[in-house]
This record gives C-alpha cells, structure tokens and sequence, in this order.
C-alpha cells in the first residue's frame, strides 16, 4: 500500500491505513457510475472519499511505472489549485496486487454545495443568468491563473450560494493543465458545458467583457470549437454503433 496524507490531517491516519473499510461502510453515495464517491464521518468531520474503478491491464502497468495514478493527479493538483478553487486536499492510497496497480482512492474534504452548475445551465435556478455571469467570472479566474480544467463539464464545477456572491469549486481535477493559454484553449474550455447557444452568450459576453475583447467574435470562435466539438462526438458514437 502506498500513500501520502496531508500533514495538517495527520490524525486521520486510521482513517487511510483502513480506507477500504471505512469506505464500504459509507451509506452515503454521493455518485456511482464508473468511479464512486461516498461521504465518510470521521472525527466529527465529513470527508469524500472516491474510489476509482480498477484500471485495465496496461494503464495497471502505466500507473505503476510510466506516470501517477489518478488517485495521485488528483491529490497533487488539489494541493496546486488550493482549497479556494476546489475542495480541500486531504490524502490518496493506492494499493497493488503482483506489481501492478490495484485499487486506489483519493480523500478530499467535504464541500457542502447547493447544486452543480448543470442546474443553472439548464435555467432551473431563477437567478441563472446572474450566476452565469459570475461563472465566467470564475472561469476567467482559473484561465488568468493558467489553469485549464481538461474535463469542465457540468457535473464537475459545484456552486454554493452565499450571502457575499456565489462560491465555485472544480472537481475531478485528474486531468488538469497548467500553462499560459491561448485563446483557443480559453474557448475551447467551454465546449462541454451547453449545446444552446443563448446560455453560451451569457457566459461568453461576460468573459469578453473582462478579456477585454470583442464579445461577437469571441461567441462566434466559441460557438464553431463547441460545433466541432459535438460533430466528433456525433462521429464517435455512430462509429461505437451508439
């Protein structure tokens, strides 16, 4: 077994040395689809853990010896974005059967949101177009940090409403960038979030308005890459006979 804990949560040692234990006991599923996250209550506090699915033979290897696991990308790049940007960092275990990577979890704090940013960019939420407006806000945020988030999807950005503006925080961060971006990767960012084009205008007229640039030219460049976007896609699926 292998792992590395935050030194501030030092006393959740048992809680890591036991993760498989501790995990299955969890009744609170948070999600279950190929990876699982369970919030676990330990020392009077609530922590997500999140297993993720056992990979196949050759990424076993990978993981082992060519690059980190995703239990460790995400513990890094946790500790890289900081606990303002997503939730708190707090251990990964990884454990191994003949050589090769088995199971392995990523521990991070549990962070009480409201709803994720798919509720507002399906206009559930009376006020979208104002938290729309502070979502690009955020994104400008990571971008003008030379952060680019490789999975923003709607699932994976959670929003909680205070009293001061709307908090954001990114989750499922293993696959992360951090470099100066261009402006294609800045639109291209977008691309998973919404197929309609009028939610995609709040966004990108809002993030034009703090660039510094053209909101016209920019919806159209975002609205061509998230066209592309969806043709591959399209592409993909028929080709797997989806």
């Amino acid at each position: 077994m292998n792992y590395e804990l935050h030194p501030h949560y030092q006393h959740l040692r048992p809680l890591v040395d036991n993760i498989e234990h501790y995990f299955q006991q969890s009744s609170v599923v948070l999600h279950q689809a190929r990876n699982e996250l369970r919030v676990v209550e330990f020392a009077d506090e609530a922590y997500v853990i999140k297993a993720f699915k056992i990979p196949h033979l050759i990424n076993r290897f990978a993981y082992c010896y060519l690059r980190h696991s995703k239990a460790k990308r995400s513990y890094d790049y946790s500790l890289k974005l900081g606990a303002e940007l997503c939730p708190e960092a707090v251990a990964y275990s990884e454990s191994y059967k003949k050589g090769l990577l088995d199971k392995s979890y990523y521990i991070s704090r549990h962070f009480q949101y409201d709803y994720t940013i798919r509720s507002v960019l399906n206009h559930t939420i009376e006020h979208y177009a104002d938290v729309l407006q502070q979502f690009a806000g955020f994104t400008f945020k990571l971008h003008e940090k030379d952060i680019l988030h490789r999975d923003y999807s709607p699932g994976n950005v959670l929003v909680k409403e205070q009293e001061e503006g709307v908090l954001f925080k990114v989750v499922d961060v293993n696959r992360m960038q951090f470099k100066k971006l261009t402006l294609k990767d800045r639109l291209f960012n977008f691309v998973r979030l919404t197929e309609d084009d009028r939610t995609l205008q709040i966004i990108i007229s809002h993030y034009a308005e703090l660039m510094q640039a053209d909101k016209a030219q920019l919806l159209q460049q975002t609205i061509a890459y998230r066209d592309q976007y969806l043709n591959k896609r399209a592409l993909k699926n028929k080709l797997r006979g989806r």
